[in-house]
């Protein structure tokens, strides 16, 4: 077992958690990062701060859409045609925006959230090979909260949890 290093004092460090296994419909986030620190041989411990993906997030919250299963808007089609992307993509991140914020080259928008950023958060980059792309959690302060709650009822740590993108 790889003994854990000692913190300094003010010293800041990002610990990847490696060992995640695929993530689906119902899963607990939690577990899933406790089992896989683990079985690397770490621990959380006082102090340390938690930051997820949204996308593992999202995938345990069933926060996915069948690529083959939206029809694409004129608007989409139109703006996918001038950018190169998706038209099923641009048609997902218009239903999930608010506001565009710009239309070039890549759409940003700002999310039903307030968020700003790029597609409206949907991604399908590391999914499943194209076929599905996973949408923002409907609600990440919640999503956060209920994994902080979670974390706290199997290790007895007080660990904030942050849900952000890459």
């Amino acid at each position: 077992m790889p003994s854990t290093p000692t913190v300094k004092t003010g010293e800041l460090r990002a610990i990847p958690v490696l060992g995640i296994r695929d993530v689906f419909a119902g899963d607990s986030v939690a577990s899933l990062i406790v089992d896989a620190l683990a079985f690397g041989g770490l621990c959380f411990h006082d102090g340390d701060i938690l930051v997820v993906k949204h996308k593992i997030v999202s995938k345990a919250e069933g926060r996915r859409v069948a690529l083959d299963s939206v029809k694409p808007s004129a608007a989409a089609t139109g703006f996918a045609r001038d950018s190169g992307a998706d038209a099923r993509v641009v048609e997902l991140a218009l239903r999930e925006a608010r506001r565009v914020v710009r239309k070039k080259h890549i759409l940003i928008t700002e999310t039903q959230h307030g968020l700003v950023c790029a597609n409206s958060g949907v991604d399908v980059s590391n999914v499943d090979g194209g076929k599905t792309a996973v949408l923002l959690p409907d609600d990440a302060d919640r999503s956060a909260a209920q994994i902080h709650k979670e974390l706290k009822k199997r290790t007895g740590l007080y660990i904030p949890v942050i849900i952000s993108d890459s």
